[in-house]
């Protein structure tokens, strides 16, 4: 006969930031003191909340499985996805907080129109050369060298945590961001896509890649574990090469003309 064992029983205090913009002047903080069972995650200890104590408590999910990137938040400082964190990975003590540099909807829920509106400015669609083969246009470039250096970077999921991590944006609202400069870069190296000269000069203006600063933030706070950070260094070095490349192909003597039979 099988023998059920209890799970441990957590009773975590989790302050969650509380703000409505239409009705609030500035955000407060509340806690409350939750049981959640061992393995629960910071998702699980919200559901508490939302239950318990705090029933119009406004946040963001959907999968539930780390995949959709719709639940990331703030949590004791450092950007998470919180239904894939375990809140005994964290502490007896929580303190959650929407993303940063977007605005709030209400309490724990941001408004993403800007880190979309990013992503948008670096041309982020396929357009495939005129004269593409209709066979190559099905065959993604794998075995190509400009595409092995993405070959170890995961799938990019949008949960905007490397936005709200990155310091620049925090400065400087108009950088284009980790995310937008990272996706950029998947088509800037796609030998079938035919704009890829022009979207490298447009994610290397002021607000580009150029303006990083290197600091590695994006890649810290990334739950997929991709360095944006890597991406926006490759961006740069096109960059900076790219003038070299155009006068050396224009120098460059064309092949005499075969003599015609």
């Amino acid at each position: 006969m099988a023998v059920l064992i209890s799970e441990r029983v957590l009773k975590p205090t989790v302050s969650v930031q509380r703000f409505d913009p239409q009705t609030d002047t500035k955000p407060r903080f509340e806690s409350h003191a939750v049981e959640v069972a061992e393995r629960a995650s910071i998702l699980d200890a919200l559901f508490a909340l939302q239950r318990g104590p705090i029933p119009d408590l406004a946040f963001r999910f959907s999968c539930r499985v780390g995949m959709c990137g719709s639940c990331a938040m703030v949590v004791n400082g450092r950007e998470q996805l919180t239904c894939s964190t375990l809140v005994k990975s964290i502490g007896p003590t929580l303190k959650i907080e929407p993303l940063r540099n977007l605005p709030v909807v209400r309490d724990l829920a941001v408004d993403l129109a800007p880190f979309f509106a990013a992503y948008q400015k670096t041309l982020p669609h396929f357009t495939p050369r005129a004269d593409l083969d209709p066979k190559e246009f099905y065959r993604l470039p794998h075995d190509r060298p400009e595409w092995k250096a993405l070959n170890h970077q995961p799938q990019c999921i949008d949960c905007a945590a490397c936005y709200s991590g990155c310091t620049l944006v925090t400065l400087r609202p108009r950088y284009t961001g980790p995310m937008a400069l990272h996706r950029a870069l998947s088509l800037i190296v796609d030998p079938r896509d035919s704009r890829r000269e022009e979207r490298l000069q447009l994610v290397s203006q002021e607000d580009g890649a150029l303006r990083c600063h290197t600091l590695g933030n994006c890649h810290d706070v990334c739950p997929r574990g991709i360095s944006p950070t890597q991406s926006i260094e490759r961006i740069k070095r096109m960059a900076i090469l790219a003038p070299f490349r155009r006068w050396f192909g224009r120098s460059r003597p064309s092949k005499p003309a075969a003599n015609a039979a």
